[in-house]
């Protein structure tokens, strides 16, 4: 094979005629203006170049069809094109992946990520002028993770800065937990969370730990774009210092952790009558999961071929564990091994899915819905227990986002618990713990205890020590809850249905609509402006009786404070249905959930059976009303 160096430069002359005639006025701009920078590698000219002489236009428009911006939490894009070129691929195998990352201003690429560093710096410099800076890095197993990190550690260097580097692959939640525990200026991880393997991302930290604000990603957006792709660290010495991270911070991390568990008694029960198979997904979750439950004398089975760390997520149907199909493996495994409870972690280990089995039905895959169900009962029903152990130093309050269940609004209004709902996102739920710390600050009599927080995309917290969904804590938080079942004769579904007869029956569901590529953004925003116009029909076909417009009206959390506006649209139907709209804040998509609820019935399999069936008919009027609207 070839090396890199001796594939052809871009031609000129008639090619690039041609590339101008082909491709959308911006996008010619754009590669016209990347090919004019002067520091362009041989790996990107001979991309160009052959991208250019087969006529990839389609390819061609989706890597450079725009400057790769910073969204409300960061950046995320492909890594590994559609198409790689020869110069990408490097020599690489047919089933390998390429060498190089995809070249492209769109792409996430060593010359993107070192701008969204440089463009970071500047903006936390900016915001603390003469006072030194510390980042702390962490990464996972996704391609091109580990460069990337060291990219950011380097450019934050050249800046002055002191650099908390993890020394291998560790999960999102340790990271915002790390921040804190070192009392970090800012924190980033190279993640694309639950994304497909051609995708990578950074997420971009604060000094509490959270992800960044509204206010601070409009900031940081402006202080990137003064940033010129060609920008280069300077060579030479860099004037700040990097450290490494690990041992001793997995162990105060785990720590942290430990001191959510209620009762040692549940832990002990669960470590002699349940039994997990536990899949990583070829995550971060390898490093901490089995090693947090083993602390505990609960021991796991890995599942096999799913049990090393691998960016490509091989023999994975799907590394999300909202998607089942992720835990299929797993429950397989589990059947052949008579386990009780499968546990799978996302690659950054901030989400977990699972699974739970009972004699009377057999194997059953959680919602994140149920997952938070389950946690949020057992957490207060041992924290406000008649003897209950556990002191609470403030007020307690339960989170959730608008579009997770009512059942956990149910279950707190019943223990007497204050439930405050936010925006789609856990760094919304963040944002009200670092509101909470400040209130306490001012005053200590108003300082508020977190009992529970939760959104349906299987993101749980328990702890005010990380302030983002912790998929490596509900594991064991999940395990406990298991083993309290057990002590009482009862599985987590038993547990499961005595929430649903105690507080009704919910059921959800969440269909999620792409609309990717060149219009795909003026698409979805005139998708929304429809529902606006002409809202939609409930399961029965009557309209809505309530119409909630959280972009143009203003709405109040149960603190009273003013939530943020977000293309966010919320209709309530009778009897006991609700259908939120919103456009994805990290993915180029429309997502729809379909709510319900109803009084429990006696035999709550055919209930189950005929609320499902319901719901997917909504579904489908749905999708075909969309379709329609559409393709006006």
């Amino acid at each position: 094979m070839r090396p890199v160096e001796s594939f052809p430069l871009l031609p000129a002359g008639p090619l690039l005629v041609r590339a101008q005639e082909a491709l959308s006025p911006s996008s010619w701009l754009l590669l016209r203006d990347f090919l004019s920078l002067p520091n362009l590698t041989a790996v990107e000219k001979a991309s160009v170049a052959e991208l250019i002489g087969t006529g990839r236009w389609e390819e061609i428009e989706e890597r450079f069809g725009t400057t790769l911006s910073f969204g409300t939490g960061g950046i995320r894009s492909r890594t590994i094109a559609r198409f790689p070129t020869a110069a990408e691929r490097g020599g690489a195998d047919r089933d390998d992946p390429p060498r190089f990352p995809a070249v492209g201003s769109g792409m996430l690429n060593e010359r993107t990520v070192r701008r969204t560093s440089l463009g970071f710096g500047e903006y936390l410099r900016t915001a603390s002028p003469g006072h030194p800076i510390s980042v702390v890095i962490a990464y996972d197993t996704r391609l091109f993770s580990a460069l990337f990190a060291e990219i950011c550690a380097e450019t934050f260097q050249s800046l002055g800065f002191v650099v908390w580097l993890f020394s291998e692959e560790r999960p999102t939640p340790e990271l915002s937990f790390a921040i804190r525990k070192l009392s970090a200026d800012a924190g980033v991880m190279v993640t694309a969370s639950h994304n497909p393997p051609w995708d990578n991302g950074l997420k971009i930290y604060l000094s509490d730990g959270g992800q960044i604000t509204a206010e601070a990603a409009e900031e940081v957006s402006r202080s990137i774009g003064k940033i010129s792709l060609a920008a280069a660290i300077p060579e030479g010495p860099p004037p700040g210092i990097l450290r490494r991270l690990g041992a001793d911070c997995d162990q105060a991390y785990f720590e942290a952790i430990e001191s959510t568990i209620l009762e040692s008694t549940a832990v002990g029960k669960a470590s002699r009558a349940i039994k997990v198979v536990y899949t990583p997904l070829h995550g971060v979750g390898l490093h901490t999961v089995p090693r947090l439950l083993a602390r505990q004398g609960i021991s796991c089975s890995l599942v096999a071929g799913q049990d090393t760390p691998d960016g490509r997520f091989p023999g994975v149907a799907s590394p999300n564990p909202e998607d089942p199909r992720s835990l299929a493996q797993a429950i397989d495994q589990a059947r052949t091994e008579r386990a009780d409870l499968v546990l799978g972690t996302d690659p950054d280990a901030d989400r977990l899915g699972a699974a739970v089995y009972a004699p009377a039905v057999g194997w059953r895959v959680l919602t994140g819905n149920q997952i938070a169900a389950l946690l949020a009962f057992y957490r207060c029903d041992r924290i406000f227990s008649p003897g209950g152990k556990v002191r609470i130093p403030g007020t307690p309050v339960l989170l959730k986002t608008l579009v997770t269940t009512d059942l956990l609004r149910s279950i707190a209004e019943a223990f007497g618990l204050r439930c405050v709902e936010t925006l789609t996102g856990f760094k919304y739920l963040a944002a009200k713990l670092r509101r909470y710390e400040e209130m306490a600050e001012k005053d200590p009599r108003s300082r508020r205890f977190l009992v529970f927080g939760g959104e349906e995309s299987h993101g749980s917290l328990s702890t005010d020590r990380v302030r983002e969904k912790d998929g490596n804590a509900a594991a064991l938080q999940l395990v406990e809850a298991a083993g309290w079942a057990a002590d009482r004769g009862m599985t987590l579904l038993d547990l499961l249905d005595a929430l649903y007869r105690r507080f009704g029956f919910f059921a959800e569901e969440l269909h999620t609509l792409a609309l990717e590529g060149p219009g795909g953004s003026e698409r979805r925003r005139r998708l929304l402006a429809s529902f606006r116009e002409t809202p939609p029909a409930g399961p029965d076909g009557a309209p809505p009786i309530l119409t909630e417009d959280f972009g143009r009206e203003d709405h109040w959390d149960a603190d009273g404070e003013l939530l943020p506006k977000e293309e966010f649209l919320r209709f309530s139907f009778p009897p006991g249905a609700r259908l939120a709209v919103r456009c994805s804040g990290t993915e180029p998509k429309i997502k729809f959930y379909l709510f319900h609820r109803s009084e429990a019935e006696e035999d709550l399999r055919a209930q189950e059976g005929r609320t499902q069936a319901m719901i997917s008919s909504w579904w489908r009027t749905l999708e075909t009303d969309v379709g329609l609207r559409l393709s006006r």
